[in-house]
């Protein structure tokens, strides 16, 4: 368990579309808790962007809320479920579940997620062909080098 804040390397840098994040003022990061955000979360501290984070394990949750902006949102809930209680919009959304299951879930729930944002959604990819996703009408893809057993699906707005 990391038990201190994730500094990011150049490595972390290069593994997130940080590109993606200027002109971003809010940010919605779902799956937030592994790893205390060191994938995605982290970046939007880095880039200045207000982030609500949402996760089911409210433990690490609360450990996130020491460590990023005490202004930001730390919600405990389902990813799915809080998608469909929003009325609002995000910048930027990352949906980030572990490999396996959660991320072939995660894949297949593109227009749920790209209902939610406003500029571009990121979403891990494990299996590689499944670059070739169906995109959401309005949505252009492409894909960003992460590491050997990840990638970030990138969807912007068309």
């Amino acid at each position: 368990m990391i038990s201190s804040k994730p500094v990011l390397t150049d490595a972390d840098r290069a593994s997130y579309p940080v590109h993606l994040l200027e002109g971003c003022e809010t940010g919605l990061c779902l799956f937030a808790a592994a790893f205390l955000g060191r994938n995605d979360v982290a970046h939007f501290e880095e880039a200045g962007v207000w982030t609500t984070c949402v996760d089911t394990d409210e433990e690490r949750l609360g450990q996130m809320s020491f460590y990023y902006p005490n202004v930001w949102n730390f919600v405990p809930a389902d990813a799915w479920e809080f998608a469909e209680e929003q009325f609002g919009q995000w910048d930027a959304v990352s949906v980030d579940p572990f490999t396996g299951d959660a991320a072939d879930a995660a894949l297949a729930s593109l227009p749920v997620w790209t209902t939610l944002a406003r500029k571009f959604v990121t979403v891990t990819v494990t299996h590689f062909g499944q670059a070739l996703v169906d995109v959401p009408e309005g949505w252009k893809s492409s894909i960003h080098a992460r590491s050997a057993t990840a990638r970030w699906l990138v969807l912007r707005r068309a």
